[in-house]
């Protein structure tokens, strides 16, 4: 069979020639600008497209005929014009070692050229040796028409993380783990725009350890499901031991967690889990993106745990994301957690509510974010106890808010860092002098802030954490 070695030629920057002006012979100098190439086009009379690249100076045009001598520094030649000159440039490529094309002339080819169609980088290519280049162009139509246009983005994805050396260095897993990577239906989120989504997805693959089988945690059975199923599960406030058994049987039976930055490590050991946890003020993977990718893999059929610190129904957006599922029609459950708002304060011994001095609570996010914004001027009076999460970065803002509104800056309050992990901190002051000596005390987050009387009870009832700082020791009005 003739031209049976398929190859695909480097020419960027490399002289190739083009013999003829008509419609093949600018086909041909396309096609080698689109790769790069240097190219030169001999010929008396031209297209109207050649003569614009040429005026552009995308070309070099020389207005005659081939020449002996113009193969010169060629890589190769396509013969695209008078068929009578075929055999000389045939011959003098020959002793120029440049490789020739001659158009519907087999006998004076060195190859024959497929014909092609891309996808970003992607080149599929069609041949039949030259014998029935209407029944290739035919299969390559067919071929285009089930290639989504995001494979060229993808491979652009996949150079990007083999650029980073993160697969393992045998050949053989690496090989598998890449196969695997490529499973995951990826096209559709990078279709949608969450390329960032797509990237975590392919990393979480590449880098996993070996995922434990369905296990039944306790007795508790993993729901039976058909086709993807979403759990969305809060892991609670940091301790992994505060995981309900629902949830641990959830991430038990998963093939894929998507977690948030916070989420203990120990629950993600030896699972494929994708990070998508956000910072604050960065948001690598956007809320949409994120409903994108569990959207994806449902539909692929997978059991996939949205693993979200403390309870995913407060102030974790896991309403957003249930609310996605249902429009896309993929089943799900919500499984609750302890939310930091109560097992933080519980680990720094300050009761949420005590009949004793406080009745009453209310939870609020210290969080600027798009939506509906904290009524201080309500808050600040409206509870016994009130709870202020994701509070650090703008502590002083809040408590200069909520003492302008009424709140008497004597109020015993505390900020809880880290609450219920061994490096847990608490630090405790009368309202007014909180945020000076939490600056002072340089608490890392994440942190809560609690404001009332129930702090004055840790000085007696703490009982966690290596360093206390006594919430409840100087706390009184002043």
């Amino acid at each position: 069979m003739p031209f049976a070695l398929p190859l695909a030629l480097e020419v960027t920057g490399r002289r190739c020639v083009v013999v003829g002006g008509g419609r093949v012979a600018e086909g041909k100098v396309r096609a080698l600008l689109d790769a790069g190439a240097a190219v030169v086009v001999l010929a008396e009379d031209v297209t109207a497209g050649l003569a614009e690249l040429a005026r552009r100076a995308e070309v070099q045009l020389v207005r005659r005929g081939y020449r002996r001598g113009d193969l010169a520094g060629a890589f190769l030649v396509f013969a695209a014009g008078d068929r009578s000159h075929n055999a000389a440039i045939f011959v003098e490529a020959e002793a120029e070692g440049v490789l020739c094309n001659a158009h519907q002339d087999s006998a004076h080819c060195h190859f024959a050229c497929p014909t092609v169609t891309r996808r970003g980088d992607l080149l599929v290519a069609v041949s039949t040796g030259g014998r029935a280049p209407t029944l290739a162009g035919h299969v390559r139509d067919a071929l285009a028409a089930g290639l989504p246009d995001e494979l060229g983005a993808l491979i652009d994805l996949v150079a990007e993380i083999r650029a980073e050396g993160i697969a393992p260095a045998d050949t053989a897993e690496r090989a598998r783990l890449w196969r695997r990577a490529l499973d995951f239906e990826v096209l559709g989120l990078l279709g949608s725009g969450q390329w960032e989504a797509a990237r975590r997805l392919l990393r979480a693959v590449l880098t996993e350890q070996a995922t434990p089988g369905p296990s039944a945690s306790a007795g508790i059975e993993p729901r039976p499901v058909e086709g993807g199923w979403v759990s969305i599960v809060g892991a609670g406030p940091g301790d992994p031991d505060l995981i309900t058994v629902r949830g641990r049987a959830a991430l038990e039976a998963a093939d894929v967690v998507v977690h948030d930055r916070l989420v203990h490590p120990t629950l993600l050991a030896g699972r494929l889990a994708v990070d998508v946890g956000k910072e604050p003020g960065r948001h690598p993977v956007p809320q949409e993106g994120i409903n994108a990718l569990l959207v994806s893999l449902a539909r692929q059929g997978k059991r996939v745990v949205r693993l979200k610190g403390g309870d995913p129904f407060v102030f974790g957006r896991g309403a957003e994301e249930a609310e996605a599922l249902a429009e896309a029609g993929i089943g799900f459950e919500v499984v609750p957690a302890p939310t930091s708002a109560l097992a933080a304060l519980a680990y720094a011994g300050i009761p949420a509510t005590d009949r004793r001095c406080g009745a009453s609570i209310a939870v609020v996010t210290g969080h600027r974010a798009e939506g509906v914004a904290v009524d201080w001027d309500r808050v600040a009076t409206a509870t016994d106890t009130l709870v202020v999460l994701m509070a650090l970065a703008r502590l002083g803002e809040i408590v200069d808010r909520l003492v302008a509104a009424g709140r008497d800056p004597g109020t015993p309050a505390a900020v809880v860092s880290r609450g219920s992990l061994p490096d847990q901190r608490v630090v405790g002051a009368p309202l007014a002098r909180l945020p000076g000596v939490v600056a002072d005390a340089g608490l890392p987050g994440p942190a809560l802030l609690v404001i009332g009387d129930v702090v004055r009870l840790s000085g007696r009832i703490a009982w966690y954490g290596p360093e206390r700082d006594r919430a409840g020791g100087d706390v009184g009005r002043r």
